[in-house]
């Protein structure tokens, strides 16, 4: 039986038999040797429950996910989702007008380089905020956990401005922009090298490097000046034994082959800005981590189209694993559509 032959409106629920625990399909997914079902994932912006709280609780405990995470203070996150203006621990202020999504850098203390002589870079708050990684881990031990290693490009942007860093990477007689990257790379360095001391299965980084049609800045100076770190920090990860995720918004297609090569497991990227026929070549050999189309057709396609889509998804991209059923949710979309976007996945056996 395929996979998707299961689409009656009275099976619009998780009761496949399953033969494994969560962790166990997540690494079976990984490694290409033949998960019970999709592995799936939902990740929901706190404004999305607003107005409907109790529908989009009902709905998440019906279609529940794979992944855990570690209790870390990470040193790495974001300010937060609340209205208010908000210092992070690099000196980075943040404005947020809006409760449930987050706000807008304001203020980046580097946007002078005269600054960097007297700033103070935040790694001792690397040793903070550990107390509870432990025992979140021992609670979910079903599960396949994770723990954010940190942001290189985009912190580079938060601390220097985004327009500013841009202009630095094009000056090819740019000496400052250098010393930026290898600071941030310090203390993700010491984020990584805490976190992999622990029984959590991957560590996830996280940099939107696309546009609409393109990378943000050419694939040669990508490869010069951040493969090479992202090298150092993903070896580290590699050498613990533990797999590698990676989020990047936007078209990405020309650096899949360097996140191959960098032995990221995982990669979780906007499939349908760039073409399920550009990625198909990568299938085997990189975990595809969702997604539906989020731009298009969640907002506006009907749940027939969002099931069609799902189906394309796994006949282009599954190899007896090497696909994730991930999901982001907005407070754009009708709850029948974040329904069926849930059920889609949920919907897939792998077995034939």
């Amino acid at each position: 039986m395929g996979f998707f032959e299961h689409e009656h409106e009275h099976e619009q629920e998780w009761n496949l038999e399953q033969n494994m625990n969560s962790r166990e399909r997540v690494y079976a997914t990984l490694n290409f040797t033949g998960p019970d079902r999709l592995a799936t994932e939902c990740w929901v912006l706190p404004i999305a429950f607003q107005g409907r709280e109790a529908e989009m609780n009902a709905l998440l405990g019906r279609f529940p996910g794979d992944f855990g995470g570690m209790s870390q203070r990470n040193v790495f996150d974001l300010a937060g989702y609340h209205v208010g203006t908000y210092i992070d621990p690099w000196g980075c202020e943040w404005h947020n007008l809006h409760e449930g999504i987050h706000g807008l850098l304001k203020h980046a203390p580097l946007e002078d380089y005269a600054s960097m002589a007297s700033y103070t870079w935040p790694l001792a708050a690397v040793a903070q905020g550990w107390e509870d990684a432990e025992a979140s881990l021992a609670a979910q031990q079903d599960k396949f956990t994770r723990a954010f290693g940190g942001n290189l490009f985009e912190r580079m942007q938060f601390l220097r401005g985004t327009e500013n860093l841009l202009m630095d990477l094009a000056d090819e007689a740019c000496a400052e922009v250098y010393l930026l990257r290898d600071h941030v790379a310090e203390i993700m360095r010491a984020n990584i090298e805490r976190q992999v001391r622990y029984a959590v299965d991957s560590i996830q980084f996280g940099d939107d490097w696309g546009s609409q049609r393109g990378l943000l800045i050419s694939p040669r100076k990508w490869r010069e000046f951040f493969k090479p770190v992202y090298k150092e920090l993903f070896d580290i990860v590699l050498d613990a034994g533990k797999k590698i995720f990676f989020h990047s918004d936007g078209y990405i297609a020309d650096i899949y082959p360097d996140f191959i090569e960098l032995g990221v497991s995982a990669i979780n990227s906007q499939v349908w800005c760039m073409g399920l026929d550009v990625l198909a070549p990568y299938a085997g050999q990189i975990t595809f981590w969702g997604e539906l189309d989020r731009q298009h057709l969640l907002p506006h396609g009907t749940p027939a189209e969002i099931q069609q889509a799902a189906r394309q998804m796994y006949q282009t991209f599954y190899r007896n694993g090497g696909l994730i059923g991930q999901q982001s949710i907005e407070q754009v979309w009708h709850l029948e559509n974040v329904e069926a976007a849930l059920a889609a996945w949920g919907l897939v056996k792998s077995e034939e």
